[in-house]
């Protein structure tokens, strides 16, 4: 069974959805943020064939936060000497291990330090760096940028912390360096993408790895059931996106939200204020309409067309 929908229907339903939640103001901008406009708010969706469909402030850049686990989860995945390696030791190579033991905390996530801390090759920070902000590039079509401020607030906070010594102390394994792998962490959160780059990088995964405006194999298709499952996979805000939207999403504390329909789409919004779960309310609601509105919904049994 195949259903289609039109490029117009998706661009009403974008343009309705903006319209209905332009004025909404719920939740604050993120404390360690600074010069940002609070009404900002923008809505874009990247098909597979090329399409871009958006409206409002689709060009503001913002923090990628854990947004940035997918480019840095595609490099681990391909990289199967270091998945073998992460396997042996319980953990799956993207962040995660076993659920009962202890998490450092610090102005970064644990799981995205063991994730950095993973990639080879061991002991290069330069080349690590490359390859992630390369991946970034490929998969967005464009690069991103550093927001300085941040990136030093965030050290601050690790410092104030003592983040490094808690990964001993909690013994915490990482396949790296802890300084080396907590730095990397802390500069890929702090890198800012815009609302059109997120779905663009959301719409190469659902492409299977070929960037649908440039048409660049970026990486294997095989790898990008993975990365779904990477999305979905989990409670709180990824079972909320997965019940309300039925979409595997992402979110970022800068206000970005990410989806992807595999073969089909993905779709991001963008707002900065943001709850204390660090999830923009805008956002979700804007992406939740547009895809309940559509009738699109990744465990729907027919397959979807947009033409």
């Amino acid at each position: 069974m195949e259903r289609r929908i039109s490029i117009s229907q998706v661009q009403k339903a974008v343009e309705e959805a903006y319209e209905n939640l332009k004025n909404v103001n719920e939740g604050s901008v993120d404390a360690r943020l600074s010069g940002v406009d609070a009404s900002k708010f923008g809505i874009v969706i990247a098909t597979t064939n090329g399409s871009v469909i958006e409206k409002g402030d689709v060009d503001v850049a913002a923090p990628l936060g854990n947004i940035v686990k997918i480019p840095m989860a595609s490099i681990i995945l391909a990289q199967k000497q270091a998945i073998n390696e992460a396997k042996e030791n319980g953990c799956c190579g993207c962040g995660c291990k076993d659920k009962d033991e202890v998490k450092p905390k610090g102005g970064v996530k644990a799981k995205l330090v063991r994730a950095a801390s993973v990639m080879e090759p061991n002991g290069d920070f330069d080349s690590k760096w490359n390859f992630i902000e390369n991946r970034m590039i490929d998969m967005m079509g464009s690069a991103p940028e550093l927001d300085e401020n941040l990136y030093k607030a965030l050290k601050a906070e690790n410092e104030k912390v003592d983040f490094i010594n808690q990964f001993a102390k909690d013994n915490y394994f990482l396949f790296d360096d802890a300084a080396r792998s907590i730095d990397l962490a802390t500069r890929a959160v702090s890198m800012k993408a815009s609302a059109r780059q997120v779905a663009l990088m959301g719409a190469t995964i659902a492409a299977d790895g070929v960037n649908p405006r440039d048409h660049k194999v970026v990486f294997d298709g095989a790898l990008a059931p993975r990365l779904v499952t990477m999305m979905a996979a989990g409670k709180g805000f990824k079972k909320m996106m997965l019940m309300r939207a039925g979409l595997p999403a992402k979110k970022s504390f800068g206000g970005l939200v990410v989806g992807v329909i595999p073969g089909v789409m993905s779709i991001a919004a963008y707002s900065p204020l943001v709850n204390e779960k660090g999830a923009s309310l805008k956002a979700v609601r804007a992406i939740t309409e547009i895809m309940n509105k559509l009738q699109i919904n990744v465990f729907a049994s027919a397959k979807v067309v947009i033409e």
